[in-house]
């Protein structure tokens, strides 16, 4: 059993009697169908159908939802929800210092995983409460892997004796399964197929959100020019930083964990379906150096 702590940059309450037909204009999921006590990953797209956030959204209340935001700092999702604001009564709150992130990972055992907190079963779109907190299986993670999020002034709730683990390792296991965070690594410039993302974030038979032509229109052709794959390096490349393929940007790597030893790392590309036959042979040139990122196995 390994335990990992993250640092959490956006949580943010909204509320008031528009908060659900608000955000149902705003997010790429349906909120009719998440109850009080669920929760779902969503998207907010921009107009071209481009990830500016992504969130796990818990419904704490029949009026009432926080969306946690790992990568996108509560400000900046405060300023893209305000933007559409006509008469509507909805109440943004940055709750961020308030709340921290914590996740319980085993690697075969979903139960054992979930006894250790004290729960006997929780349901895929369930958001539990608990004494302090709230309890869900985040599907950005591996799917072994029990997210807590609990007051910043408490410590977490697990035995003494479980040590915290270093965080590049549940990282690892999350680009091993292909899972890419919304924010960081399918960001402004990546539409959310191109990170697989709109499989458990974007409902297409809901009604009308931002971006919403985009995705129907990619969704009817089945295919984007561009995909995130998970890479490994060595150097120390200047983030956003292109790759190249005979001397021309073919993607951009997104992001960089430092692994232990050395000065290796893993993270995420987005590179160009032309290029990514050299990227899995022989790996692609990045920045203005002859080092290579190659396919992380």
């Amino acid at each position: 059993m390994q335990l990992f702590e993250f640092s959490i940059a956006g949580v943010v309450r909204v509320s008031g009697e528009d908060a659900l037909p608000y955000l149902q204009s705003q997010l790429t999921i349906n909120l009719n169908q998440i109850p009080v006590l669920g929760t779902r990953p969503g998207l907010r797209l921009s107009l071209k159908g481009k990830v500016l956030f992504g969130a796990q959204v818990i419904r704490t209340g029949e009026e009432e939802y926080l969306l946690v935001c790992r990568d996108t700092p509560a400000s900046a999702v405060i300023g893209l929800l305000e933007e559409n604001i006509v008469a509507d009564e909805v109440e943004f709150t940055d709750l961020s210092n308030h709340w921290k992130l914590s996740s319980l990972f085993h690697p075969s055992s979903m139960e054992k995983t979930l006894a250790i907190s004290g729960i006997e079963k929780l349901a895929p779109n369930e958001a539990r409460q608990l004494e302090k907190g709230w309890a869900f299986l985040n599907p950005s993670l591996p799917g072994k892997s029990l997210s807590l999020l609990h007051p910043a002034d408490s410590s977490h709730p697990w035995p003494n004796d479980l040590l915290t683990a270093d965080s590049t390792e549940l990282e690892y296991l999350r680009l091993q399964e292909n899972l890419f965070r919304p924010g960081l690594e399918i960001g402004d410039t990546e539409f959310p197929q191109e990170g697989g993302l709109e499989k458990k974030s974007v409902d297409f038979d809901k009604g009308c959100y931002l971006g919403q032509e985009v995705m129907a229109r990619i969704h009817a052709m089945g295919k984007v020019r561009k995909q995130a794959v998970a890479v490994k390096g060595t150097g120390k490349p200047e983030l956003p930083c292109p790759l190249l393929d005979q001397g021309k940007p073919v993607g951009t790597l997104k992001s960089q964990f430092s692994l232990r030893f050395g000065d290796e790392w893993i993270g995420t590309a987005v590179v160009h379906e032309k290029a990514l036959s050299e990227l899995h042979n022989q790996g692609l040139p990045f920045g203005n150096s002859d080092q290579r990122v190659q396919i992380l196995s």
